[in-house]
Protein backbone atom coordinates (compact mmCIF):
# COMPACT_ATOMS: atom_id res chain seq x y z
CA UNK A 1 0.00 0.00 0.00
CA UNK A 2 1.66 3.52 -0.29
CA UNK A 3 2.40 5.39 2.36
CA UNK A 4 -0.40 8.02 1.84
CA UNK A 5 -2.97 5.18 2.29
CA UNK A 6 -1.74 4.16 5.16
CA UNK A 7 -1.17 7.48 7.35
CA UNK A 8 -5.14 8.14 6.36
CA UNK A 9 -6.13 4.62 8.14
CA UNK A 10 -4.20 5.27 10.87
CA UNK A 11 -5.47 8.56 11.46
CA UNK A 12 -8.88 7.31 10.73
CA UNK A 13 -8.45 4.57 13.33
CA UNK A 14 -7.36 6.92 15.73
CA UNK A 15 -10.51 8.97 15.34
CA UNK A 16 -12.34 5.88 15.64
CA UNK A 17 -11.09 5.09 18.88
CA UNK A 18 -11.53 8.75 20.17
CA UNK A 19 -15.52 8.57 19.25
CA UNK A 20 -15.36 5.02 21.53
CA UNK A 21 -13.82 7.25 24.84
CA UNK A 22 -15.68 10.21 24.13
CA UNK A 23 -19.23 9.18 22.65
CA UNK A 24 -20.36 5.94 22.50
CA UNK A 25 -19.25 2.50 20.43
CA UNK A 26 -21.86 3.00 18.33
CA UNK A 27 -20.33 6.31 16.64
CA UNK A 28 -17.06 4.40 16.75
CA UNK A 29 -18.83 1.33 14.26
CA UNK A 30 -19.71 4.29 12.20
CA UNK A 31 -16.49 5.74 11.86
CA UNK A 32 -14.88 2.61 11.49
CA UNK A 33 -17.45 1.69 8.02
CA UNK A 34 -16.57 5.53 6.96
CA UNK A 35 -12.82 4.36 7.22
CA UNK A 36 -12.73 1.34 5.40
CA UNK A 37 -14.94 2.74 2.89
CA UNK A 38 -12.64 5.64 2.08
CA UNK A 39 -9.94 2.75 2.08
CA UNK A 40 -11.12 0.74 -0.37
CA UNK A 41 -12.23 3.89 -2.72
CA UNK A 42 -8.40 4.73 -2.49
CA UNK A 43 -7.29 1.42 -3.04
CA UNK A 44 -9.61 1.38 -6.48
CA UNK A 45 -8.69 4.99 -7.55
CA UNK A 46 -4.97 3.60 -6.89
CA UNK A 47 -5.52 0.39 -8.99
CA UNK A 48 -7.31 1.73 -11.82
CA UNK A 49 -4.85 4.76 -12.56
CA UNK A 50 -2.88 4.33 -15.93
CA UNK A 51 -4.66 1.75 -17.14
CA UNK A 52 -5.56 1.51 -21.23
CA UNK A 53 -7.30 -1.25 -22.42
CA UNK A 54 -6.74 -1.60 -26.34
CA UNK A 55 -9.98 -3.63 -28.11
CA UNK A 56 -9.97 -5.02 -31.46
CA UNK A 57 -13.15 -5.56 -33.30
CA UNK A 58 -13.82 -6.59 -36.96
CA UNK A 59 -16.15 -3.67 -38.78
CA UNK A 60 -19.84 -4.62 -39.76
CA UNK A 61 -18.66 -5.31 -43.25
CA UNK A 62 -16.15 -7.20 -42.55
CA UNK A 63 -13.52 -5.66 -44.46
CA UNK A 64 -11.16 -3.91 -41.94
CA UNK A 65 -11.04 -3.67 -38.14
CA UNK A 66 -11.50 -1.38 -35.62
CA UNK A 67 -9.08 -0.52 -32.67
CA UNK A 68 -10.27 1.48 -29.69
CA UNK A 69 -8.57 2.50 -25.88
CA UNK A 70 -11.30 1.63 -23.66
CA UNK A 71 -9.35 2.61 -21.05
CA UNK A 72 -8.05 5.16 -18.89
CA UNK A 73 -5.09 5.94 -20.27
CA UNK A 74 -3.27 6.74 -23.44
CA UNK A 75 -1.72 3.62 -25.02
CA UNK A 76 1.20 3.79 -26.80
CA UNK A 77 3.36 1.63 -29.18
CA UNK A 78 0.33 -0.55 -30.02
CA UNK A 79 1.54 -3.56 -32.76
CA UNK A 80 -1.42 -5.28 -33.73
CA UNK A 81 -1.20 -8.97 -35.29
CA UNK A 82 -4.12 -10.41 -37.35
CA UNK A 83 -3.37 -14.35 -37.58
CA UNK A 84 -3.66 -16.63 -40.18
CA UNK A 85 -3.73 -13.06 -42.59
CA UNK A 86 -0.45 -11.91 -41.62
CA UNK A 87 -1.34 -8.45 -41.44
CA UNK A 88 0.62 -6.15 -39.26
CA UNK A 89 -0.55 -2.48 -38.08
CA UNK A 90 1.22 -0.19 -36.05
CA UNK A 91 -0.31 2.91 -34.23
CA UNK A 92 2.22 5.02 -32.47
CA UNK A 93 -0.51 6.23 -29.65
CA UNK A 94 -4.26 6.34 -29.32
CA UNK A 95 -5.33 8.37 -26.37
CA UNK A 96 -8.50 7.53 -23.87
CA UNK A 97 -11.53 6.76 -25.36
CA UNK A 98 -10.01 7.08 -29.16
CA UNK A 99 -10.99 4.97 -32.23
CA UNK A 100 -9.10 4.55 -35.07
CA UNK A 101 -9.88 2.07 -38.23
CA UNK A 102 -7.70 0.24 -40.94
CA UNK A 103 -8.98 -1.33 -43.91
CA UNK A 104 -8.66 -4.90 -45.52
CA UNK A 105 -8.23 -5.51 -49.05
CA UNK A 106 -9.86 -9.05 -48.50
CA UNK A 107 -13.22 -9.42 -46.45
CA UNK A 108 -12.22 -11.00 -42.65
CA UNK A 109 -14.61 -13.63 -41.66
CA UNK A 110 -12.65 -15.26 -38.18
CA UNK A 111 -9.42 -13.55 -37.41
CA UNK A 112 -7.24 -14.42 -34.52
CA UNK A 113 -5.73 -11.36 -33.18
CA UNK A 114 -2.15 -10.05 -30.86
CA UNK A 115 -2.77 -7.13 -29.62
CA UNK A 116 0.46 -5.62 -27.84
CA UNK A 117 0.73 -2.22 -26.18
CA UNK A 118 2.27 -0.19 -23.13
CA UNK A 119 1.14 3.00 -21.07
CA UNK A 120 2.97 6.13 -20.46
CA UNK A 121 5.09 4.87 -17.70
CA UNK A 122 6.15 1.87 -20.33
CA UNK A 123 4.20 -0.93 -18.47
CA UNK A 124 3.96 -3.39 -21.23
CA UNK A 125 0.37 -5.39 -22.04
CA UNK A 126 -0.57 -7.71 -24.29
CA UNK A 127 -3.91 -9.28 -25.59
CA UNK A 128 -4.96 -12.28 -27.96
CA UNK A 129 -8.40 -13.18 -28.78
CA UNK A 130 -10.28 -14.72 -31.39
CA UNK A 131 -12.95 -12.78 -33.05
CA UNK A 132 -15.42 -13.43 -35.92
CA UNK A 133 -17.82 -11.08 -38.04
CA UNK A 134 -21.10 -13.48 -36.45
CA UNK A 135 -19.74 -12.75 -32.97
CA UNK A 136 -22.39 -11.09 -30.72
CA UNK A 137 -20.96 -7.80 -29.51
CA UNK A 138 -19.06 -7.99 -26.65
CA UNK A 139 -21.83 -6.43 -23.73
CA UNK A 140 -20.82 -7.79 -20.66
CA UNK A 141 -23.00 -5.77 -17.90
CA UNK A 142 -21.22 -6.85 -15.32
CA UNK A 143 -17.29 -5.97 -16.96
CA UNK A 144 -15.99 -2.87 -14.70
CA UNK A 145 -15.25 0.00 -17.43
CA UNK A 146 -11.94 -0.02 -16.80
CA UNK A 147 -9.72 -3.34 -15.63
CA UNK A 148 -9.90 -3.24 -11.81
CA UNK A 149 -7.91 -5.65 -9.61
CA UNK A 150 -6.19 -7.31 -12.32
CA UNK A 151 -9.80 -8.32 -14.38
CA UNK A 152 -9.07 -9.88 -17.24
Amino acid sequence: MERNLIILVVLGLAACGALFFLVDVYAMLIGVVVVIALAMSLFIMQDSAMSPNVEVDIKEDGRGIRVQNKGNAKAVSIRITLIPHDLHYKIPFLDEDAETTFSTDTMIERVKFVVEFQNERGDAFSKTRTISVFDKPDEDLLKPAFPLFKWK
